[in-house]
């Protein structure tokens, strides 16, 4: 775990709200347009900008020094539901590869090799999301028994009455 730095939460927050303000002005300025082509790439790079937003945000939490604790259920669940995204992920880059095989307009070529640049990151960032972040942190069911029951104040340790009281 990393040490806390507000400062670095502080600029990680400012960074969430720049762009997820660009988001929605970007989401807005698109519904002007009248063609439908420039309205979805347009359009994607604002739910981009929402996903930066995102991040930024994770990143001030994580400097913040905020728990990202799980149950060992809801873990469990986050693995099993990244696992099958992470295949999906896999086969998108495959299908890219082959349809950048099969065509030459660059116009295209263009957006696919960047809907690929994409999905290689996304399925990088799947692969070790649980690893870095939540996987560190999981509560397992087994710890919140022991808290409850084996670690309870009086045991292994002298009773309320006998505790040294802070200066």
């Amino acid at each position: 775990m990393s040490k806390k730095d507000p400062m670095m939460a502080e600029k990680f927050k400012q960074l969430s709200v720049l762009e997820n303000d660009y988001a929605v002005k970007l989401d807005g300025e698109v519904r002007g347009y009248g063609n439908e082509i420039f309205r979805d790439i347009i359009g994607s790079i604002a739910v981009d900008s929402k996903k930066h937003s995102g991040l930024f945000k994770a990143c001030a939490a994580i400097s913040n020094g905020d728990s990202l604790s799980l149950g060992e259920d809801e873990y469990n669940g986050l693995v099993a539901s990244l696992k099958k995204h992470e295949a999906v992920e896999g086969n998108m880059i495959k299908t890219v590869d082959d349809l950048l095989a099969k065509t030459n307009d660059e116009r295209i070529r263009m957006m696919l090799n960047h809907i690929k640049s994409d999905e290689i990151r996304h399925h990088l960032l799947i692969e070790n999301l649980t690893k870095m972040v939540a996987k560190k942190e999981v509560i397992l069911e087994k710890d919140m028994w022991n808290q409850l029951f084996r670690d309870v104040l009086t045991h292994g340790h002298a009773p309320p009455d006998q505790w040294e009281q802070p200066e």
